[in-house]
């Protein structure tokens, strides 16, 4: 194992000691021969001492790297230890419970090579990918964890599946990149965080588990979500923000515009430009500060086309609530106000601070 192989095939375990065997055996068969290899597998101290096994594979010729730490200290974490000890050109992220067929992986090197794709998707979600033995609730989430991921992160945007635990990247695009995982999907930080300029999917089924208890639990769910929230600079929270006090100013206005005379229907658009204005500076300053992109005056531009929707339906409420149901003006407003949030969140991300 002296000169450093192409591949190197990081493989986080705990408690996985009658997988690794077969695992590592059909490494070995879609591989060995054609491309050179390592399996680091990163050991938290399995009960079931699977650290043994890898010794004792290791000892038996396969190319195995052992990572054995001390306790129970999280997927992403593993994988970075596994990483520091990685030498090929490209680095695989798979877990050992055998979902993730060896099989594959010829199909993901090959993918990077031929099409000189930085990083390599295994995808459940792209044509010809799917899932094996799944409940409708693992299903619905999924597809949730995978709508949050692309709703907040544009970079998830780039593969059908920004949620897969398998897939391939050049060891190249985080040098100098500081990763800080927080829970088990680090292809979301990698997305986020490192210097690459292609991504690829490549379609495979995720096969159902054969031994051993899945590693998704409540904490690691909780945990994801705030991952997310991390990678994403706490974006909705700071969007959040900026619309109450959007609200403060749209209130205020309408107060000093109705109190002035203002026919009503009027009052209601002087607020809701107001607020449109404030909104923006703000987002603009504070929420989406490291994304702008442009002349100030053009995200303006932007900004207000992106939030017509929005808008439209604040003002509509408005209107109808006050012509047709008699409604306090203010508190018509705030109704708008609340209708029209996400509609002009989700245009803000995708189209003004891409």
């Amino acid at each position: 194992m002296s000169e450093a192989p192409l591949l190197s095939i990081i493989v986080p375990t705990y408690n996985e000691r009658e997988n690794l065997p077969v695992l590592v055996d059909r490494i070995d068969k879609a591989l060995g021969g054609k491309y050179s290899y390592e399996i680091i597998v990163v050991d938290d101290n399995s009960p079931d001492k699977t650290w043994e096994v890898a010794l004792e594979l290791a000892r038996k010729g396969y190319p195995i790297v052992l990572v054995k730490r001390p306790g129970k200290l999280g997927l992403g974490t593993a994988v970075l230890d596994g990483v520091r000890k990685a030498r090929g050109k490209y680095i695989v992220v798979m877990d050992a419970d055998l979902q993730h067929p060896p099989e594959v992986l010829p199909k993901l090197l090959e993918a990077a090579l031929s099409t000189g794709a930085d990083i390599v998707v295994a995808s459940r979600y792209t044509k010809g990918g799917g899932v094996e033995g799944w409940s409708t609730i693992r299903k619905i989430i999924s597809k949730g964890a995978t709508l949050i991921a692309k709703l907040l992160l544009p970079q998830a945007r780039l593969t059908t599946d920004p949620m897969s635990g398998f897939f391939l990247f050049k060891r190249e695009i985080i040098s100098g990149v500081e990763l800080n995982p927080l829970g088990y999907k680090i292809l979301l930080e990698i997305l986020v965080k490192a210097k690459y300029n292609k991504v690829v999917d490549i379609p495979y089924t995720f096969n159902r588990r054969l031994r051993g208890e899945s590693k998704l639990g409540a904490g690691e769910m909780w945990r994801y979500i705030k991952h997310v929230l991390r990678l994403s600079e706490y974006r909705p929270i700071k969007f959040a923000i900026v619309g109450a006090s959007g609200v403060l100013v749209n209130e205020g206005v309408l107060y000093l515009a109705l109190n002035s005379g203002v026919n009503p229907m009027v009052s209601g658009l002087i607020a809701i430009e107001a607020s449109i204005l404030s909104n923006f500076t703000l987002n603009d300053l504070w929420t989406f500060r490291s994304r702008r992109t442009g002349s100030f005056l053009w995200r303006m531009l932007k900004y207000h086309l992106s939030v017509a929707l929005g808008a439209i339906i604040m003002y509509a409420t408005y209107a109808g609530l006050i012509s047709l149901l008699g409604f306090n003006p203010y508190l018509a407003m705030l109704v708008g106000i609340i209708l029209g949030f996400i509609a002009n969140y989700l245009f803000s991300e995708t189209i003004v601070w891409r």
